[in-house]
């Protein structure tokens, strides 16, 4: 059974999602911190509860006495209750009519959800099709960096060739997003919904807080926290990390790996301000840096006779003036041919 169906049959999720208090939202949103791949079952669920609208009548006497023969012959529990029932004066209607109503909704929703969602189990969800918020996206190419506000009024930085995917409205539980490269985020302050970052498998767990991202390599994540707190978790990982303001997160997804560590403000958010810096960067560190920088191809003649590692900063120059400074220490020349920059060594 998917984890969606069986949250449509817990009384505790339903009163919460009809009827939220503090401390329900306390424990649900614990939940989905311990949880964080099944929050888009748990929005799914959510979704289902809120958009259904039951009949006001009671389900007729012909239906209590199909489910409830059905629920008690999955016991074993049937003929033995029948027989007692014969002998005791035992009656169906044990059950009151509010049990009744009980089952009726769960026997509904479990229909509803088995009609419109069979590949649920298989992880095929489209929340769009579910819910009538619009998802959209912000890209940014190579060479460009974006700044704009969610609708929760969250401040986000996106760097040169990033997207990020986000819905027109945060009417769920959580402010949940999706980031593919670089972002860094100026959290908007909402206690009772946390701000969520899915990004390459990792999942990033804020409230009000400033932090940057980074998968701009496949399959390695970094999360530098500037301020406030953060919880980060890896997909099938049931360890939780916790970041405070000057710790950075470098997690590797082939092996599982996570390592907490100090950071360089300059070398992790220098980016925001226009700062280029290479920190015993090797060759193909710096043409890759460049490449998504400026948002320009290279063609290399040649090869440097051994690895670089430079060390070197660069506020708001222009890729020509970052060249021939390079020049100066490495032995190559370069010239430019449209969005091509050709080295030669």
């Amino acid at each position: 059974m998917s984890k969606a169906s069986e949250l449509l049959e817990d009384l505790e999720f339903i009163k919460w999602v009809k009827y939220p208090s503090k401390e329900r939202d306390a424990f649900w949103n614990k939940w989905m911190e311990a949880n964080p791949d099944k929050i888009k079952e748990l929005m799914l669920a959510r979704e289902i509860i809120l958009g259904l609208q039951f009949p006001a009548k009671l389900p007729s006497h012909e239906l209590e006495e199909e489910v409830l023969a059905g629920l008690l012959r999955e016991k074993g529990e049937y003929e033995n209750k029948k027989k007692s029932g014969e002998k005791e004066g035992y009656r169906y209607e044990w059950f009151n009519k509010q049990q009744w109503l009980k089952i009726a909704v769960i026997v509904t929703m479990g229909m509803v959800l088995a009609v419109l969602y069979t590949g649920l189990d298989s992880g095929q969800l489209d929340n769009e099709s579910i819910s009538e918020t619009k998802w959209l996206t912000k890209s940014v190419n190579a060479g460009e960096k974006l700044s704009f506000k969610l609708p929760d009024q969250t401040i986000v930085w996106l760097n040169s060739g990033s997207s990020l995917r986000y819905p027109e409205r945060f009417d769920s539980t959580v402010r949940w997003v999706e980031l593919d490269g670089e972002a860094f985020f100026e959290v908007a302050e909402n206690p009772e919904k946390p701000f969520q970052v899915s990004s390459d498998g990792l999942l990033t767990t804020a409230l009000g807080t400033s932090f940057n991202v980074n998968n701009i390599i496949p399959g390695k994540v970094k999360v530098a926290l500037l301020t406030g707190k953060v919880s980060i978790q890896a997909r099938n990982d049931s360890l939780t990390y916790f970041l405070k303001p000057g710790l950075a997160l470098d997690f590797e997804k082939e092996f599982q790996q996570a390592k907490i560590r100090t950071f360089d403000h300059d070398i992790e958010l220098g980016w925001k301000s226009g700062k280029l810096i290479f920190d015993n960067a090797s060759f193909k560190q710096v043409t890759r840096k460049l490449q998504k920088w400026y948002g320009v191809d290279f063609e290399i003649v040649g090869g440097p006779k051994e690895d670089w590692q430079l060390k070197g900063e660069f506020e708001n120059q222009t890729l020509e003036s970052v060249l021939k400074s390079m020049s100066n220490i490495e032995d190559f020349t370069y010239q430019f041919k449209n969005k091509t920059v050709v080295l030669k060594f």
